[in-house]
């Protein structure tokens, strides 16, 4: 920048003033000089700060800038992974659970709940525990059973294969099951659900026709204390079988909150009715459905969309208000509530995440192969079950037993004349406990193909159906608990050894009985082989089976091992002080706080059997003599008590009875 020039002078001829004037101007030069030195070095001083504060307060608009748009970024890709992959990275960040459960078990320790969307709407479990485990996982660890299962079937040694002296014959037309078919269903669901995603990023899912996310219930619920009781029936010819039972039910089993009769026939049935005896039942039936004080609701079916299916009972539609949801035949049997009250909720609260139930079956296997694996698997499960006593172990379950029908010819033998404790393979549904997030897996539309074979066969075996299903999603076997609790068999008498009332027949072994003797729940003769051909597709679908049941008396004196590690439990019936689960150093009992209420009525018990014992010492009772010259007599009072519920001294004193024989000499 340019300094403006001086003014010039007037010019003076005089000599003096002339040189006085340049003396001046030289002066003023040098001032001058001096002046524009000085302003351009505070005009370069101030540029320089200038320059330094224009410098600063631009690197500060570009750092905001750049946050700005950090921020930004943040937020798209937040709710771009919001939208698209919630569900994807909440399965991914499981996915280290998902060995857990590949021929297994699975860990999650929060309980899931499940909210309604709609009052008439499916239900669906609520996502946002964190521990849930999602239905991708759980889909993708039944892909990997089935792949392993194939994997092991065809590596089968050459000498196991077509060992069997019998094949599996047709019983009906229905085409089978194909073989791992599970697999290819599920895959097919995964990968149409991915296409969705894809094609409609933004989709909300807000469309009532979509089918709720599933998810696996926890291992173990300890706060439940309350639960759902549901009955299925469509005939008012059952009505008197089970209302008389509700009754009693609803007057004197703590914690039943909910009665849901699924009614699968029209509403017309109910108020239409010829008989008079059905139409007071029928009647009263639909006054406690209108009562608001009474737990009993009907559902009706067929106005809910659906067709009479046995597998209605599992529809989510239902909506159990209850996490555990136990199940009864329209004809029975129905358990007293020491069974399945005391006992059976009691076991389901440490073991939620399995079905849990009174009336078993077994599946006996025919091949080498099968009952040596099928043998490991119990015997490991029994080492986890009886060693978990505090439930704490990290110990996971076995896994399954391969199912090998093209590969080495496998089929099994539906077994139904016993019900065993130890190795059972399913469970009938009257006494089974389930937990309702089951249902919404029951009905999903992965499992449609399977769902529809078992409408069309002729045994609709839903019972089947649901025990191998949820055993595969749970990726363990059922737990049992006994049918009956003798309220006088602790502190029995009769004989310190109860082998001597043991039948020597082992589940996998037992010779099949004279077919002119059994008792078939339908009178068709084809009914067995109707069954037999179920089972057999059901598992060739699935591709394997769990290792079987462990009895409710493992861990204790009452577990007994016979030949060829046939394992039972004795007595049959037992009192509630010998389930280890209800008192204190059993097993199972410190995996939940103890139920003070059963506590008591174990210690009331007790106390009513010390009286007993003091009564039984006066009763001269000869156990070793014969009555009626047929069996001895402690045989007929053991048959007393087992049956008709008779205390140590009601068995003597009536076995006396009916014959002075037995009376000690």
């Amino acid at each position: 920048m340019s300094s403006a020039s001086p003014p010039s002078s007037p010019k003076s001829s005089d000599k003096n003033g002339g040189a006085i004037s340049n003396v001046m101007n030289q002066n003023s030069e040098s001032h001058l000089h001096r002046r524009r030195r000085q302003q351009q070095n505070e005009s370069s001083s101030s540029f320089s700060s200038l320059d330094g504060f224009l410098t600063s307060k631009l690197l500060l608009r570009i750092l905001g800038v750049l946050l700005f748009l950090c921020v930004l970024s943040s937020l798209y890709v937040g709710s771009y992974y919001h939208v698209h992959h919630q569900d994807y990275t909440k399965a991914t960040e499981l996915k280290q659970k998902k060995d857990d459960f590949i021929r297994r078990g699975d860990k999650a320790t929060t309980a899931i709940t499940i909210s309604k969307e709609e009052s008439k709407t499916i239900t669906e479990t609520d996502s946002k525990e964190p521990s849930a485990i999602h239905e991708t996982v759980v889909f993708e660890s039944i892909i990997e059973r089935v792949k392993w299962t194939e994997e092991q079937c065809n590596s089968v040694p050459e000498h196991h294969v077509d060992t069997l002296t019998t094949s599996l014959k047709k019983a009906t037309d229905l085409p089978p099951l194909p073989e791992g078919g599970v697999a290819v269903a599920l895959k097919k669901w995964l990968d149409s659900e991915n296409a969705k995603e894809q094609s409609e990023p933004t989709s909300t899912n807000n469309d009532n026709d979509v089918y709720p996310t599933c998810y696996l219930p926890p291992p173990k619920s300890c706060d439940v204390t309350t639960y759902t009781l549901v009955i299925m029936s469509h005939t008012t010819e059952r009505l008197e079988a089970f209302m008389d039972p509700l009754a009693n039910m609803v007057n004197s089993w703590p914690g039943l909150t909910e009665i849901i009769i699924v009614w699968n026939s029209p509403r017309t049935t109910l108020t239409s009715v010829s008989d008079k005896k059905q139409q007071q039942y029928a009647t009263k039936l639909l006054s406690w459905d209108t009562d608001p004080n009474h737990p009993l609701r009907i559902f009706f079916s067929l106005e809910e969309g659906l067709a009479n299916n046995l597998l209605n009972r599992y529809h989510p539609k239902i909506q159990p208000k209850n996490e555990a949801v136990f199940y009864f035949d329209d004809d029975g049997p129905f358990f007293s509530k020491e069974a399945m009250v005391d006992s059976g909720l009691e076991m389901w609260k440490r073991n939620s995440n399995v079905q849990v139930g009174a009336f078993p079956r077994n599946i006996r296997y025919l091949s080498k192969r099968m009952k040596e694996a099928g043998k490991k698997g119990l015997m490991d499960s029994i080492d986890i079950v009886t060693n978990n006593v505090h439930g704490d172990s990290g110990a996971t379950y076995p896994p399954f037993t391969p199912f090998c029908r093209n590969a080495t010819g496998d089929h099994v033998e539906y077994n139904y004349f016993t019900f065993p404790d130890y190795n059972a393979h399913m469970l009938l549904p009257s006494g089974s406990i389930l937990h309702r997030n089951f249902l919404c897996f029951i009905w999903h539309p992965a499992f449609e193909e399977l769902r529809t074979w078992v409408v069309h066969h002729k045994t609709m075996p839903d019972d089947m159906t649901v025990s191998t299903l949820v055993s595969h999603l749970s990726g363990r076997a059922p737990r049992t608990v006994p049918q009956k609790i003798n309220s006088f068999n602790s502190g029995r008498r009769l004989t310190e050894d109860s082998s001597e009332y043991y039948t020597d027949i082992s589940a996998n072994e037992a010779p099949i009985p004279n077919q002119s003797h059994r008792r078939l729940l339908w009178k068709n003769p084809n009914w067995a082989k109707w069954r037999e051909e179920a089972i057999n597709s059901i598992l060739n679908y699935f591709g394997a089976i769990h290792p079987g049941t462990v009895g409710w008396c493992a861990g204790t004196k009452y577990s007994q091992d016979h030949h060829k590690h046939h394992y039972e439990c004795k007595p049959e019936n037992p009192s509630l002080n010998m389930i280890p689960w209800l008192n204190e150093g059993g097993v199972g009992f410190d995996h939940c706080p103890p139920n003070d209420r059963v506590t008591n009525t174990i210690k009331e018990a007790e106390r009513q059997m010390q009286k007993i014992m003091e009564e039984d010492k006066l009763v001269s009772f000869c156990g070793e003599c014969k009555y009626k010259n047929f069996i001895k007599c402690s045989d007929r009072a053991k048959y007393l008590i087992d049956t008709y519920d008779n205390n140590p001294v009601e068995a003597k004193k009536n076995t006396i009875k009916d014959d002075e024989n037995c009376r000690k000499k």
